[in-house]
């Protein structure tokens, strides 16, 4: 495990030496799904979000703020997003590329996503799990971007 983080780290640009490395684990632990703010007005607060799926497809769709990326791919749009762990970061089958723009405004990625996104086929640099990426009022215009293939590690 430490020898995927260490791999992990470095893919990313950053180096780190064998003993900062520290792994943790809430793989197994559940989810839940957030209560979006509401605005003065009473109504929940939305930003736009384009998916950009396999064929190239735009799907352009309002999102709550709070909902995971995930949930607005499969719950909003009706995109196939496979999720195959239900949103627990224990697989990569809700890989998506985020814009950079946008990218650059979301937190790091923690150890258990970047194991997971060790394990997808082709990741880019703005490589993230949806599952892990929770609608900000900041990604209002976002595009996400389905790669060509997924791998499941839990079957």
């Amino acid at each position: 495990m430490q020898r995927m983080m260490l791999n992990s780290c470095r893919r990313w640009g950053m180096s780190m030496t064998p003993s900062a490395v520290f792994v943790t684990s809430s793989r197994f632990a559940s989810t839940t799904t957030t209560t979006p703010p509401s605005s003065a007005a009473g109504t929940t607060m939305k930003v736009k979000v384009t998916f950009i799926t396999q064929d190239g497809t735009k799907v352009p769709i309002s999102v709550p703020v709070g909902m995971t990326l995930m949930e607005a791919a499969r719950d909003i749009a009706k995109i196939d997003v496979e999720a195959a762990c239900d949103g627990t970061c224990a697989c990569s089958t809700c890989h998506m590329y985020l814009s950079e723009a946008h990218f650059k405004t979301l937190g790091d990625p923690s150890e258990d996503e970047l194991d997971m996104l060790d394990l997808a086929p082709a990741p880019k640099p703005t490589s993230r799990l949806s599952c892990q990426v929770q609608i900000t009022k900041e990604m209002d215009g976002l595009e996400a971007t389905l790669p060509k293939e997924t791998s499941n590690q839990l079957s």
